[in-house]
């Protein structure tokens, strides 16, 4: 179940482009219940950051002063359609903040976007079978684009990385071996720095296959950490029900904008939100419940004429509160090098997975169904009916950890500017990298995280230490 995407552009071609910044209680999360290690940097480290990232992809969304899911530099944010309206009321009703996603869209265009070619949403609806105009943010209308327009940059597609070269005098990178996918040639590229950021698995699975007389065990993996404390966002649990006064209404483009809205953490704050059976948080998102397909027509019974008109009576009252919690950074979940020696395609070997849910998982998810019933039901919905299941790890695609940062070289890969405390040339910024996974969608903080270690990486270059 773990989604790997091999092409120019990765997983940012399909994402869900939620964007939301980590807090303290984030980065500190051990200092709050003792679980871990808390993050090698602070929200005021990463801050500045965000803000270049934001503005160069374009987030829309409103600043809610929500001191747990920091303010950012937003375009405006979607308009709520009816259902939203509602579900966020009765999200109120119960003292619960329920705001505007946060979202990688451009509902307006700025210089910055513009010079890449992108044009503003026009709500198509068609978002996760891509952008045409460039309106959500991917890779390749962005930051590829904005990187060729430089004239220093060479893309080589169809390039499968086989490892890290490592010199035998230093014990730094000197550069990577890869396969091309077509010709199956075998070429070298090579670097004074390198940087790997392939997504977390593919990250990983390189550095674990970079092994030399220096580095039997993997690319600075001297205290058996890297492939460790693999986490995924849980997701499965929700509630779903009927807004009976929309039964027979004429549906609208609701799903146009591709967005929604976002109840934020409201577990284990302080002392008065603090739970006995699991720590740690989750989130809750009402997403469009009108798609270009009724949904609800699978679940209905019957055949027919009564049959289609029931499924279009009820085609526009169907609500569904789904959410995502956080994962504990646990040492055994982890992933190695396959040990009965599984080679892909191109002779490289694979990645073997061992990673369960734990116990706080399982209560988390419990919770998380019986919150969403209840906002539902205070929403006015019918026929509430929820769900605390689990998918598997994986299904949520926020693979994160496994090369993670922190202080301590013998608990960690990274320190806190994402260089490798063994091989000082070699920089890994992805999601690879996350600490802990709090359980906000972590693209955002990829970025940011990237932006900040090129920053240091620049520094440090001209200052020879690299």
């Amino acid at each position: 179940m773990w989604v790997r995407a091999r092409i120019v552009g990765g997983k940012t071609l399909h994402w869900g482009r939620a964007s939301w910044r980590l807090s303290d209680l984030d980065f500190k999360a051990a200092g709050h219940d003792g679980f871990g290690e808390n993050w090698p940097i602070t929200y005021r480290d990463l801050a500045p950051y965000y803000d270049r990232a934001e503005e160069f992809i374009g987030v829309c969304g409103a600043n809610d002063g929500i001191w747990h899911l920091p303010d950012g530099k937003l375009l405006p944010p979607f308009p709520l359609v009816c259902h939203e309206q509602i579900v966020r009321r009765g999200a109120e009703k119960l003292g619960l903040s329920a705001v505007v996603m946060r979202m990688a869209m451009l509902t307006a265009l700025k210089p910055i976007h513009a010079k890449t070619g992108r044009a503003q949403c026009h709500f198509c609806g068609n978002c996760q079978e891509g952008c045409d105009v460039g309106a959500m943010f991917n890779s390749v209308v962005s930051t590829l684009a904005a990187a060729a327009q430089t004239g220093r940059m060479t893309l080589r597609p169809n390039s499968i990385a086989r490892h890290i070269i490592v010199d035998t005098n230093t014990s730094k990178a000197k550069g990577v071996a890869f396969v091309d996918r077509v010709t199956r040639r075998e070429f070298e590229a090579f670097a004074k720095v390198v940087i790997v950021a392939a997504s977390t698995l593919e990250s990983t699975r390189l550095l674990l296959n970079s092994k030399s007389r220096q580095h039997p065990n993997g690319l600075g993996n001297e205290h058996d950490v890297l492939g460790r404390y693999l986490m995924d966002h849980i997701a499965g649990s929700h509630a779903s029900g009927n807004l009976e006064e929309f039964t027979g209404t004429d549906p609208i483009n609701w799903d146009g904008k591709f967005s929604g809205i976002y109840i934020p953490r409201f577990r284990n704050l302080d002392a008065r939100t603090k739970q006995s059976r699991f720590i740690r948080g989750y989130n809750l998102t009402l997403w469009p419940s009108v798609g270009i397909y009724p949904g609800n027509a699978g679940s209905t019974p019957g055949f027919g004429k009564q049959f289609k008109k029931r499924v279009r009576d009820d085609y526009p009252t169907g609500v569904y509160l789904g959410s995502a919690g956080e994962m504990l950074p646990r040492r055994e979940n982890r992933v190695e090098l396959d040990p009965d020696g599984v080679v892909d395609a191109w002779g490289i070997p694979v990645l073997k997975f061992h990673v369960r849910h734990s116990d706080n998982e399982r209560e988390m998810a419990r919770d998380a169904a019986q919150a969403a019933g209840e906002i539902l039901e205070a929403a006015g919905a019918k026929n509430v009916g929820t769900e605390a299941g689990l998918i598997s790890p994986g299904r949520m695609i926020h693979e994160i950890g496994t090369a993670r940062m922190g202080t301590d070289p013998k608990s960690s890969m990274l320190n806190g500017f994402n260089q490798m405390h063994a091989v000082k040339n070699v920089f890994v910024t992805d999601g690879a990298s996350f600490t802990s996974s709090a359980n906000q969608n972590p693209t955002l903080t990829i970025l940011a995280l990237t932006i900040r270690a090129c920053d240091y990486l620049v520094d440090e270059y001209k200052k020879g230490n690299l």
